[in-house]
This record gives structure tokens, sequence and C-alpha cells, in this order.
């Protein structure tokens, strides 16, 4: 059988460019993923999704623990930022709230807001996930867990 490298379909971009490629692929595939019904296009967000979210893993897996653990915390950020006016938008809670909504509560501008948000969460969830691995020892950077165990640091 046939191996398959992931070069294949994830090219080999500099860093930044490859996650903003991925991110972009990530969020085009929430925008396409608005009918809840299985369809050809709920393939093609699983597709557009899956693609972007292991270029983002490929971008920031060999970074070492600590600086996944800022960029954890920065993509929460940013998810948080992009999800609050998608939230006054679709479901202001007070009248303060609707009136600052009110201009971003188009359908288009829904969608765009949804798919941003919704797409960002992806990623935010994607660097938490690498970061709690790396945190944990499975990561290229860290020493495997034999060599771990090998370099107790309670043997003096």
């Amino acid at each position: 059988m046939a191996r398959y490298h992931s070069a294949v379909i994830l090219p080999r971009l500099p860093p930044r460019l490859m996650i903003v490629g991925s991110v972009a692929l990530t969020i085009a595939g929430a925008a396409v993923a608005t009918d809840p019904t299985p369809s050809a296009r709920t393939l093609a967000a699983f597709g557009l999704v899956s693609i972007g979210v292991a270029g983002l893993t490929r971008a920031l897996v060999h970074r070492s623990v600590d600086a996944l653990e800022r960029a954890t915390k920065r993509w929460w950020i940013a998810a948080f930022v992009t999800f609050v006016p998608y939230g006054l938008a679709t479901a202001p809670s007070t009248a303060a709230a609707a009136t600052v909504g009110d201009p971003l509560s188009g359908p288009l501008a829904s969608a765009a807001l949804e798919s941003i948000a919704g797409g960002l969460v992806l990623c935010a969830v994607t660097v938490t996930v690498l970061y709690t691995i790396a945190r944990h020892g499975i990561h290229p950077g860290a020493p495997t867990p034999e060599e771990r165990i090998l370099e107790d640091p309670f043997d003096d």
C-alpha cells in the first residue's frame, strides 16, 4: 500500500502563511456548514475544516510548550472577541445590546460573523488540544516518556 505524505495536501509554506491559510480554510468550512442536515455541503465543510485544522497543527507543532501555552491564550481571546459581535447581532439581551448589534444583524453580516466566530473557536480548540498533548510530554521537542523515566529528578 502506498504511503502518502501530508505535503501532498498541505504544501511546505512559511508558518505565518500556513496559519493564515489554515484559518481561512477553517472559516470557509464553518461558512459552508450552514445546513444541519447531512448533504454534500456537509462533506465539503468537513473537508475544509479538516484541512484547515491539519494546516494549523502543522504550523504550530514544533513550538515549545510555553509558546503553545501563550498561543492557546491568544486564540481563545481572538475567539471570544469575534464571538461578541455575533452574539450582539443574533441574540441581544438588552435594548442597548440590540442598538449596538443592529447594524450587524443583516443576513450576510450575520452569516459572516457566525463563520468567523465558529472558525476561530475551532482553531482555538485545535491549539488547546495541541498544547495539552505537548504539556503531557507527547511533543516533537519534548523528551520521550522513556527518557523522562531515565532522567528521574529524584535520582540524586
